[in-house]
């Protein structure tokens, strides 16, 4: 099992220093991965959604420069919010300056308001994801790019730098969501499923829906990494929500994750400064991780 963080990037969390250290205190715990959310404009008195929140982009960039070999992802890139020859170039710089080291979490996005301040229609965000897609592959996998869509054409076009030379040719694309629209375009258009929020006997369920897709395309199915939210957002799949409990209750379920198919668990839990957070970061790696 991998380990990753959702590195909190607002409020207190969101200075220089608290994401410095952060970032670097979860590489060297050991933790596989650390991952930062987007969005760039919310409603007033939005509720959970912080008003003070890094560009998820800048943020990225930032980590290339302060991490060394930890694992840097999206949970998740909201694709239709930016225009995505722009986005194409900024994940392959990112990728190319972090010697390789980028996974792009994507998703649809799901807040009406955020989509009309950046004139973006939220009805076509569906077909306007799976398009980008296609021209994040094509502007990474080819040379010389043309590209002929509904929503972006080119033609005989050079960008470069592409991924970091040790991929090879691209950069993992994992589809986050629980949907039936976010496993299909995770079979046909991603690298792997990045789900939220599920129990163990669920992600069994919809692992198991995942591979049929992956078969109907005829692609092999990638990593599995679920992003877990403590506070009751997933279910109980027994008498308690998962990763509750006692240290070995948790290692216990985490070995039920692994069984229904996750690869990587990112942990992305609630703290009111960093010292908070890394307590419990510290108390995971030395009490739960060594169970499983």
């Amino acid at each position: 099992m991998r380990y990753g963080v959702a590195i909190p990037q607002a409020n207190i969390f969101a200075t220089p220093d608290a994401i410095r250290g952060v970032a670097r205190a979860v590489e060297e715990l050991g933790f596989d991965s650390l991952w930062v959310s987007d969005h760039i404009i919310v409603p007033e008195n939005s509720g959970y959604i912080p008003e003070l929140m890094d560009e998820p982009l800048a943020v990225l960039a930032y980590l290339a420069a302060e991490t060394r070999y930890i694992t840097l992802g999206t949970s998740v890139l909201i694709v239709p919010y930016r225009d995505p020859v722009f986005t194409a170039k900024f994940l392959s710089t990112v990728d190319y300056l972090s010697n390789g080291r980028l996974v792009v979490g994507v998703g649809a996005g799901w807040l009406e308001q955020e989509f009309d301040a950046l004139s973006v229609p939220f009805a076509e965000r569906g077909p306007r994801t799976d398009e980008y897609l296609r021209v994040y592959r094509n502007l990474w996998e080819t040379e010389t790019s043309s590209f002929e869509g509904t929503y972006k054409r080119y033609t005989n076009m050079r960008m470069f730098p592409k991924a970091a030379p040790s991929r090879r040719g691209t950069i993992p694309i994992w589809v986050g969501g629980n949907g039936e629209p976010s496993i299909r375009r995770a079979a046909e258009l991603g690298d792997g499923w990045h789900p939220i929020n599920l129990a163990p006997a669920e992600l069994a369920t919809l692992n198991a829906r995942y591979r049929e897709r992956c078969a109907e395309f005829g692609r092999q199915p990638g990593p599995i990494c679920l992003r877990h939210m403590p506070g009751g957002r997933t279910r109980p799949g027994g008498d308690r929500p998962p990763l509750s409990g006692t240290p070995a209750e948790q290692a216990a379920d985490i070995r039920a994750y692994a069984e229904a198919g996750l690869d990587e668990l990112m942990l992305s839990l609630a703290a009111r400064t960093p010292a908070e957070l890394l307590h419990t970061l510290r108390t995971f790696m030395r009490e739960v991780a060594p169970r499983v």
